[in-house]
C-alpha cells in the first residue's frame, strides 16, 4: 500500500470485526485506501471444539485501531460515512440492559452438531441454507443446555450489528446476516419465525432488517467523542464478510474469485439472464448482494498449510523455509496425496464427518513432500469445484486469488497448474472493506452507484500466474486419483453423483 499523506478531504471509514482481529481502513472519496489499522484478540477454547468470545473485546479493538490510525497521522474529524462489516454467524445475545450473555458462540465452535442434524432433518433445507457453522443450530444448543440464558435475551445481533448497536443503540441487520443465521426465508427474504420458534426465543428479539447501504441512525454523541469522531459521521447498516466474495477482484462471469483464508469462499457472478441449478446442492446461487453469485466454500484452506506448520515443524521454523523446501519437491509431491477436511467439508460433499489425511506415504517421503501435498490438495479442491461449474453451464476461464493464502510464495503458481487455469492477484488484502467501501460512497453520493465505486477501487493490472502446460497430465492424472480418494471417504451418499441429493 502507497502511504497517502493525510488531508482535509473527507473520508470513509470502513471496520471488519473478524474472529481474531477488528481491521479498521481508512478510504479517501474516490476510493483510494489511505491507512490501515488492526488490534488482534483471541476467543475461548473451553473445550474441544468449541470456541466463544468476549464481544467488549470487539469494541477496545475498535477503540485501539482508531487510536492507531490518529497515531499514523490521520485526522478522523474527515470521516462523513462509515461501515461495520464481520466474521458471521455468531449469536450475540444482549440482555435487558443491551450487554452481552455469555457465551458467544463463534463460526467454528462445533458444538451443535447433534443439533445441526436435528434441525436438518426438521427443516429438509439445503446445506449452504443450514450447516453446523450458522446460528440457529447455536441458539437450539442453548436452548437445550443453556435454557437460562436465552431466558435473559431481549436482542440477538451479530459482531458487525453489535459494533454498530455500540456506535447508535438501534438493533438492526441485513439479509447476508440473517442468511448466514438460517433464520431467513431466502425467497420472501423475511424472517422464518417458525425456525425461531424452534429454540424458544420470542420474535421480539429480532432486529430490523434493513438493506446494507441503509441509514443506521447518528452516532450517540458521547460515542462520538470517546472515538474522536465527528457527530454528524453517517453510519450505514453494512453487510457480513461474505462481502469477501466481491472485494478480491472485478467481479465478471467466468472469473471465480477465490478468498483464501483460513478456509475459501468462492465465487463467480452470473450473467443477468443464466439461470443455473445445481440438484445437488454441491454449489449454489448466492443472491443478496449486488452480483448474483454461484458460490461455494471449502472448509479447508490456509489452514491445512499452517496445521502443516504446527504439526511437521518446530516453533522457531520459519514458514517461507518449509514453504520454499515444499517448492523444491516435484510437482505431485512424488505420489503423496492430501485430503484438506481438516473442519469437515463443505463444497462439494456438505459433510462435519469428513476427516482429512495423506495418502500414498513411503519412505522416501519427508516433510516438505508432506507440505506440497497439502498445498497440492487445497488446489485439487478448488479444481473439483471448477469442474462442477463447467459441468453446470458456467465454466472459468481465470481464478483470482484473494486474501492471505494468496501471499504465500509459489502457492498461486501451484494453484494455476492444478487447475491449468491462469490465476491473478490483485493489489492489496482488503477484500472485505472494498466493497464495504463500495456501499459507503453510494450512500454517501460520491459514486452513482455501488458497482461503479467498487470498480473504483481496483486501479492496478494485476500480478498473473500462467499455468505450465507441462504438467497438464501429471495434475490430470493426480485430480482424477484425487476424486476417487475423496469420494471414497465420503462415502455412498456422494459417490452417486459427487454430491448431496436436493432435499424433498
Amino acid at each position: 500500500m502507497t502511504r497517502m499523506h493525510p488531508s482535509r478531504t473527507p473520508t470513509i471509514l470502513t471496520i471488519d470485526a473478524g474472529t481474531s482481529a477488528l481491521k479498521t481502513a481508512l478510504y479517501d472519496d474516490r476510493g483510494r485506501l489511505l491507512g490501515v489499522a488492526a488490534s488482534g484478540y483471541g476467543y475461548r477454547r473451553p473445550k474441544p471444539g468449541w470456541a466463544e468470545a468476549d464481544p467488549h473485546d470487539w469494541w477496545a479493538g475498535l477503540v485501539d485501531a482508531l487510536t492507531q490510525l490518529r497515531a499514523q497521522g490521520f485526522d478522523l474529524a474527515t470521516v462523513r460515512i462509515l461501515g461495520v462489516t464481520g466474521q458471521m454467524h455468531a449469536p450475540v445475545l444482549l440482555d435487558e440492559a443491551g450487554e452481552p450473555l455469555d457465551p458467544t458462540i463463534l463460526w467454528l465452535d462445533n458444538r451443535a452438531a447433534a443439533e445441526t442434524t436435528w434441525l436438518q432433518q426438521e427443516l429438509g433445507l439445503p446445506p449452504h441454507q443450514l450447516n453446523s457453522a450458522y446460528t440457529l443450530p447455536k441458539l437450539l444448543w442453548l436452548a437445550r443446555h443453556r435454557p437460562a440464558v436465552l431466558a435473559k435475551t431481549r436482542t440477538l445481533l451479530w459482531p458487525k450489528d453489535y459494533i454498530r448497536h455500540r456506535l447508535t443503540c438501534r438493533a438492526l441487520t441485513d439479509v447476508t446476516e440473517a442468511a448466514g443465521a438460517a433464520l431467513l426465508d431466502w425467497e420472501a427474504r423475511t424472517w422464518a419465525l417458525d425456525r425461531l420458534a424452534l429454540t424458544g426465543l420470542d420474535p421480539g428479539v429480532l432486529p430490523q432488517l434493513a438493506p446494507a447501504d441503509a441509514d443506521a441512525g447518528p452516532l450517540l454523541p458521547a460515542v462520538a467523542a470517546e472515538l474522536g469522531l465527528p457527530p454528524d459521521a453517517r453510519v450505514i447498516v453494512g453487510a457480513g464478510d461474505v462481502l469477501a466474495l466481491l472485494g478480491g477482484a472485478p467481479p465478471r462471469p467466468g472469473r471465480l474469485t477465490c478468498s483464501l483464508g483460513s478456509s475459501a469462499m468462492l465465487s463467480s457472478p452470473l450473467a443477468p439472464d443464466q439461470t443455473l441449478d445445481d440438484p445437488r446442492s454441491r454449489l449454489y446461487v448466492y443472491p443478496f448482494l449486488p452480483y448474483r453469485l454461484l458460490n461455494g466454500v471449502l472448509s479447508t484452506g490456509g489452514a491445512a498449510l499452517t496445521w502443516a506448520r504446527r504439526a511437521l515443524y518446530s516453533e522457531d521454523e520459519a514458514m517461507e523455509a518449509l514453504v520454499d523446501a515444499a517448492l523444491a519437491t516435484p510437482p505431485g509431491a512424488d505420489g503423496l496425496f492430501f485430503l484438506p477436511f481438516l473442519m469437515g467439508a463443505r463444497s462439494p460433499y456438505w459433510s462435519d464427518d469428513l476427516r482429512g489425511g495423506f495418502y500414498g506415504l513411503i519412505l522416501s517421503h519427508g516433510r516438505a513432500h508432506m507440505v506440497r501435498a497439502a498445498l497440492e490438495g487445497v488446489a485439487y479442491s478448488l479444481r473439483h469445484v471448477l469442474a462442477i461449474a463447467a459441468e453446470l453451464g458456467a465454466p472459468m476461464d481465470e481464478i483470482a486469488l484473494a486474501g492471505g493464502g494468496a501471499s504465500v510464495r509459489g502457492w498461486p503458481q501451484i494453484m494455476a497448474d492444478v487447475c491449468q487455469t491462469p490465476v491473478v492477484i490483485y493489489a492489496g488484502r482488503e477484500t472485505v472493506t472494498r466493497p464495504l467501501y463500495a456501499y459507503c460512497a453510494a450512500a454517501l453520493g460520491s459514486a452513482p452507484s455501488f458497482e461503479a465505486a467498487l470498480a473504483g477501487t481496483f486501479t492496478e493490472e494485476p500480478h498473473r500466474f500462467t499455468p505450465n502446460p507441462d504438467l497438464a497430465p501429471v495434475y490430470a492424472a493426480n485430480f482424477s486419483r484425487y476424486r476417487a480418494l475423496a469420494d471414497f471417504v465420503a462415502g455412498d451418499e456422494f459417490t452417486r453423483g459427487g454430491g448431496l441429493e436436493k432435499p424433498r
